[in-house]
């Protein structure tokens, strides 16, 4: 079984660690990672020719994206439209402090040099929970509480939906996707541009705790998805491991991966080379690894 630790990056977001959530390929060695505590930009890395090791990172501003409009970032995702790429962010959703209501689903026109435009969903959240009654009584909880707490986001293609991830709320020996028909390239981004919810239960065939989904990420050669699982809350001890899910299944299967126990992993995403797929990781704790 291989045990994965990540390296650290060779760089910091200023005086701390990037604080890595959700990572997407945007070039052959260029990918785009989130930091859930800076909302205000994307993070863009370039690794060596082989994409094992990351050469520097550069700072990506969103224009557009006010104070409020993106609060915790934690789901990233790549959608192409028309031979344009589109990177969509989604907020954790979740209430933090008490009553802080983290809401945000932000369009972003990717492009190789300067700003990037971003273009925020007003009332994304509201619209969700109203629309699913199932999430609307662990929308008003705290995470710790088995409150609602999104993690992962990828693009179902053949659906042409976007795909959230729940962290929480979680139960033992499950987990949960919400499939969110979406115009992504639509004129207009708002709540009009989204088709109804629709929850998806995977079961994991070997409980491990309770475990959420810290990261999902597709793979539109093959269709199927890989899952980054976690610990639902905080204050769980279920390990983090690598899932597979094919859209079809109403269960998960598990890769033979485990992560060392300094690891804090919170992005996914697989991407090809010589023929071959890889594995990219990156870390909640300012670290990645290329498996």
């Amino acid at each position: 079984m291989a045990k994965v630790r990540p390296v650290p990056f060779p760089e910091r977001n200023g005086t701390e660690p990037f604080n890595a959530s959700g990572v997407v390929q945007v070039d052959f060695r260029r990918f785009v990672f989130i930091d859930n505590k800076d909302p205000t930009a994307l993070f863009e890395m370039t690794f060596d020719p082989g994409i094992v090791a990351v050469e520097r990172i550069r700072r990506r501003p969103l224009a557009g994206v006010g104070t409020g409009m993106l609060r915790d970032p934690e789901g990233l995702t790549r959608v192409d439209v028309n031979g344009e790429i589109f990177l969509v962010v989604s907020s954790s959703l979740c209430v933090a402090d008490g009553n802080r209501r983290c809401d945000g689903l932000v369009r972003v026109r990717y492009s190789p040099h300067g700003e990037l435009p971003a273009e925020p969903m007003d009332g994304f959240r509201d619209w969700l929970l109203a629309r699913e009654p199932a999430l609307a009584a662990a929308g008003r909880r705290e995470p710790d509480a088995g409150g609602l707490n999104v993690e992962g986001l990828t693009w179902d293609r053949k659906a042409s939906a976007l795909l959230f991830g729940l962290r929480g709320p979680a139960s033992p020996g499950r987990v949960t996707l919400v499939r969110v028909p979406a115009d992504v390239g639509g004129a207009r981004w708002t709540t009009a541009s989204l088709g109804q919810p629709e929850l998806i239960h995977l079961r994991l065939p070997r409980p491990e705790g309770t475990q959420g989904i810290r990261d999902i990420s597709g793979d539109a050669a093959t269709g199927d998805f890989l899952l980054l699982l976690g610990r639902s809350t905080s204050h769980g001890d279920a390990p983090f491991r690598l899932g597979t899910w094919h859209r079809a299944d109403d269960h998960a299967g598990l890769l033979d991966v485990t992560f060392h126990r300094t690891a804090k992993p919170e992005g996914v995403t697989t991407f090809p080379v010589d023929g071959g797929r890889r594995i990219l990781i990156v870390d909640d704790a300012g670290g990645y690894a290329v498996l």
